[in-house]
């Protein structure tokens, strides 16, 4: 799928890439750096690089009830890790994850050192984004990057949007669905998750 983009966003940015600093760069897709929400503000000094890296409340709630529930619920073979991870597809592709379900034999040929995952998930599983999408066609990146990942290994990639409520259930050679919060969804055989549900359980409400 290509991203096509309106006039607004063809725009140019007010400042020169090479003058943007490394540290706003949220993701690498074909070579092209795209950047955190907020690092105009950064840019000029009206907010710090800290407030605008970190997930918002609620990102960071829906987040940590996921994982909780995951890992009260996988086997042993399995894990399930958070934190904003990297994914490095490729020289030119360095991606980022909220949630990624990965078996434990997937480690026992590799170093954990500090750099990127070279190898992919199972399980991919987003909350909107942190990206700035005002250059990019929004739906665009979302198909995109699932594809990416999809074309990496990953077997299922699940996108939950805080705005509408809906997910998004995308697998290899397989159509993509989208439904509400409420469903019973599978992420992996016999393991359901309703987003609703833990939510509620929580007291998180939208």
């Amino acid at each position: 799928m290509v991203a096509t983009l309106s006039p607004y966003r063809k725009k140019r940015l007010p400042v020169k890439a090479k003058d943007i600093p490394h540290n706003l760069i949220y993701e690498i897709m074909d070579g092209k750096p795209i950047y955190y929400e907020g690092f105009r503000e950064v840019l000029s000094n009206k907010k710090t690089f800290e407030d605008i890296m970190g997930s918002s409340r609620l990102q960071s709630r829906i987040i940590a009830v996921i994982v909780k529930d995951l890992n009260i619920r996988l086997s042993d073979d399995f894990e399930a890790l958070s934190n904003e991870f990297g994914i490095h597809l490729d020289h030119k592709n360095n991606l980022c994850g909220d949630i990624g379900i990965f078996a434990s034999s997937q480690f026992s040929d590799t170093t954990d050192e500090d750099k990127y995952f070279d190898i992919p998930p199972k399980i991919v599983v987003e909350i909107d984004t942190k990206a700035a999408l005002e250059f990019i066609d929004e739906g665009g990146y979302y198909h995109k990057k699932t594809q990416k990942l999809l074309d990496f290994g990953v077997e299922k990639v699940i996108r939950f949007y805080t705005k509408t409520q809906k997910v998004m259930i995308a697998q290899k050679e397989k159509s993509w669905t989208i439904d509400d919060w409420n469903i019973n969804i599978e992420i992996m055989p016999d393991l359901n998750l309703c987003l609703t549900d833990l939510m509620a359980k929580k007291g998180i409400t939208i």
